[in-house]
């Protein structure tokens, strides 16, 4: 297959980028007054031809190396070995100026496309104002089969010569077509253009439609979803580099934690040999971290899933570094992405670390309800879940602290997601409220609450 990309939009995140810098710097726009749904600075912020001109004069820089979208690049790769013909079709302004200024943007661009690590076998540059005219011919001149673009008078047009999927965006959703599929991520771009190379493609189906299967159909489904997860693009490049770093960070990190706040560890045998585990644990705060990595070891990577406001601390960029899967519980597209993220880390036997609680337990009970993501990518993985419990003597130092273990298990297609999710939360209960029976037996003082019958 012929496969084309946007940059603008496709590649980058053009909206946020936008209104992120642009509330910064047009801070006399009030919130109400701001026009999400416009693509242009100059609308979204209802300023001047002159001030939108300034803004990007202070901007364009950081915006021309900005990162690109989580997973651009595997994507564009896994397609390449799958043998699809790739082309970059951007109308990024000035790209087709002749002068000093179009070599400059041209050169940027191609810096950027090569340290993301993306391949391509031809790229086109459009007028950024007559992209709508210009993209559709290029389509049509070379037999594209299927172009991703976010610009709506751009889908709109090409959707009359080739198969086009939307990038969705705030600025777009007002674009509706039947034959156009909208997409929120790049594992959804994978799938569509997989759709149309194969009408039959898999297809995840809803909690409601499982339920209703029989045994051999869950069995069936089951093992099709986990096949699934095992072919979407995965950043293999990525998560041998955040390996690598995990374990360097770890060695010099324990080595040096260990030496004054080594933790008690319990039932370190039940810990299973094999990769790509699923380890759940309560959440008391912040450096729950440090005792469990340690009681694991530094030799085993272990992608813990932490929010994404963690991102914006000190540690946070240890946090990408060390190859952590962020999620934003409040946007619901996040969370699915960020369930597909962890679905596919353990589909490639990589080890995850979940927190079910959602968040640190401030003392407010024993156990905060669990969340029933843990459970269903287990199920989803058929990976090995192993529960885990780790108490401090003192909440607020982590110099003394235990950490258990409990027997591994899994999750069977046939069983239900909620039932299994409180029979988690009853298992680390119990290995919590061990910890706490021992610190209490050995004359430790404990401030934790304990469990109530």
């Amino acid at each position: 297959m012929k496969v084309a990309f946007d940059v603008d939009g496709v590649f980058t995140n053009l909206e946020r980028f936008q209104l992120h810098y642009g509330r910064k710097y047009f801070k006399n726009v009030k919130e109400q007054d701001i026009h999400m749904d416009e693509i242009d600075i100059e609308d979204i912020f209802n300023c001047t031809r002159s001030e939108r001109e300034k803004f990007w004069i202070k901007y364009i820089w950081k915006y021309c190396f900005m990162p690109y979208e989580e997973g651009i690049s595997a994507l564009i790769r896994q397609l390449k070995e799958k043998g699809d013909e790739i082309f970059i079709v951007t109308g990024r302004a000035h790209t087709t100026e002749t002068g000093i200024t179009g070599k400059l943007f041209r050169a940027m661009l191609f810096h950027m496309i090569k340290k993301e690590g993306i391949p391509y076998d031809h790229i086109f540059f459009c007028s950024e104002k007559d992209s709508d005219i210009e993209k559709p011919i290029i389509c049509e001149q070379h037999g594209i089969d299927v172009i991703i673009d976010d610009k709506k008078e751009n889908i709109d047009s090409i959707s009359k010569v080739t198969n086009v999927i939307c990038r969705d965006r705030i600025y777009n959703r007002d674009y509706t077509n039947p034959k156009v599929p909208r997409v929120k991520n790049t594992n959804q771009m994978y799938v569509e253009i997989e759709k149309l190379r194969n009408p039959n493609y898999f297809e995840k189906l809803h909690h409601e439609d499982i339920s209703k299967m029989n045994t051999s159909q869950k069995i069936k489904y089951f093992e099709q979803l986990r096949k699934y997860y095992s072919e979407l693009p995965f950043d293999d490049i990525k998560y041998q580099k955040t390996e690598k770093n995990y374990k360097i960070l770890s060695k010099v990190g324990l080595a040096i934690y260990n030496r004054f706040a080594e933790p008690t560890v319990f039932n370190r045998e039940l810990v299973p040999n094999e990769e790509g585990v699923l380890f759940i644990s309560n959440h008391n705060n912040y450096y729950d971290q440090f005792p469990i990595i340690s009681a694991i070891g530094d030799h085993r990577p272990i992608h813990f899933l932490t929010a994404t406001k963690m991102l914006k601390m000190k540690r946070g960029a240890i946090y990408l570094k060390t190859g952590a899967i962020s999620v934003d519980r409040e946007d619901k597209d996040d969370r699915e992405f960020a369930k597909d993220e962890i679905n596919k880390l353990l589909a490639h036997e990589k080890n995850v670390f979940i927190f079910p609680e959602g968040r640190t337990n401030r003392g407010e009970d024993f156990l905060l309800p669990f969340q029933p993501g843990a459970a269903a990518s287990a199920q989803a993985t058929g990976c090995l879940v192993v529960p885990t419990a780790v108490s401090f003597n003192d909440p607020k130092s982590i110099k003394e602290s235990i950490v258990r273990f409990g027997k591994p298990f899994r999750v069977s297609p046939t069983e239900k997601i909620l039932d299994k999710t409180q029979e988690m939360m009853n298992i680390v209960g119990d290995l919590k409220q061990k910890n706490i029976d021992w610190l209490e037996k050995n004359r430790v003082k404990v401030k934790s609450r304990t469990k109530k019958n």
